[in-house]
């Protein structure tokens, strides 16, 4: 067997060393993402089968009696994936173009693409997870302004609510890797991403990323200055340790949103789910930590040897062989190499069968009642 070279990211040397981790990190929830919408496409996941329990008139088209009957539970197995995917691909774009503007030091314009992302995307996947029926409901038969997140996130009770609902959906009991109840705090989300007036906030910083004059009473431009044109240095590194310091754990929230929602339409096996989760915790902890931790690394060992986990090389076909090498480079990195053939994998992926992504999304409806259909 030939000699492997073990991958390492690569990372910008703009980029100060105290931000490295972090970024890596980010970099590696976002391949998650990506992935989520590689198998999309691969297995058409937006796709679904529809069975009648009586005769339909081959003239009728679905979407429109849907729409006709404002059917809501229906609906949401026909259009909830569709629309997270399309909400996905287009966070997607604007997240990649943040995090290479942030890794050049190109400060401003990393925080004027992540405002989309951040503020606008994140609310509506939190909304598809925790009230599917409502947010369908709102944005095919209600008007604009009652889904519409430049109205709906001034209202603070109700985004917290929707937040501390996301949140429940996406912790685990008895499960002592689980950050989430300590790093995902709603109200503290609420501050950072939409609330001008609260001093950690990220709004000032969105809003003067896009405009050179800002008239918030809580942020205005200074007199005789134009939003960050003169800005000097240290100026540059507080901005630029401002976003390594918030932007993670908004990140970090979305990617277990996503993941939630995936998981949720897809029948994912409860297994595949634990280790999953188990990898990805694993993973923000050690990235956020700052020191070495013995106990997680030994857990790291556990998952990951030929008794626990099988993975196969999407190269050559061979099982990988849980060796010391590649746990190590597994623990250390975000990338992993087939000691077979050197074909060199992200480990920002949704670990998971193909198995069970091709099984195709089937609903029965119960048309009895024409006026009525039900889904069985």
């Amino acid at each position: 067997m030939r000699k492997v070279i073990l991958a390492k990211s690569h990372i910008s040397e703009l980029l100060s060393t105290k931000y490295r981790k972090r970024h890596q990190l980010m970099l590696y929830l976002y391949d998650i993402l990506v992935d989520i919408l590689v198998k999309a496409d691969k297995y058409q996941l937006s796709s679904l089968s529809f069975r009648f329990t009586n005769e339909i008139n081959d003239e009728i088209d679905l979407f429109d009696e849907l729409d006709r009957q404002k059917d809501i539970d229906i609906s949401e197995y026909v259009y909830i994936p569709h629309i997270f995917f399309s909400i996905l691909r287009d966070l997607n774009y604007y997240l990649f173009e943040s995090l290479s503007c942030i890794e050049r030091g190109k400060v401003t314009v990393a925080f004027s693409l992540a405002r989309k992302p951040f503020q606008d995307n994140l609310f509506y996947l939190s909304w598809i997870l925790v009230q599917p029926h409502d947010f369908l409901e709102k944005i095919q038969y209600r008007e604009l302004r009652e889904y519409d997140v430049s109205d709906l996130k001034g209202k603070k009770e109700f985004v917290i609510d929707l937040f501390l609902k996301a949140k429940e959906s996406i912790q685990y009991e008895n499960d002592f890797l689980d950050f989430s109840k300590e790093l995902l705090d709603p109200e503290l989300l609420y501050d950072i991403i939409y609330n001008r007036k609260a001093e950690n906030s990220l709004t000032s910083v969105f809003d003067q990323s896009i405009h050179l004059v800002t008239k918030n009473k809580n942020y205005p431009t200074e007199k005789r200055n134009l939003n960050f044109i003169f800005s000097d240095d240290k100026i540059w590194d507080d901005f630029w340790r401002l976003f390594y310091e918030k932007t993670p754990c908004i990140l970090i929230y979305l990617v277990e949103v996503s993941i939630a929602i995936f998981e949720k339409y897809f029948d994912i096996d409860s297994g595949i789910v634990t280790l999953n989760r188990y990898i990805r915790n694993l993973k923000i902890i050690l990235a956020l930590s700052g020191e070495e931790n013995k106990e997680l690394e030994s857990i790291f060992d556990f998952i990951f040897n030929g008794d626990n986990l099988s993975m196969t090389c999407e190269e050559c076909g061979r099982i990988y062989k849980f060796n010391i090498n590649l746990v190590r480079e597994i623990k250390e990195d975000y990338l992993y190499t087939c000691q077979n053939c050197g074909f060199v994998e992200r480990l920002g992926q949704y670990f998971v069968s193909d198995e069970l992504l091709s099984n195709k999304r089937n609903i029965l409806i119960d048309n009895s009642n024409d006026e009525n259909w039900k889904l069985v």
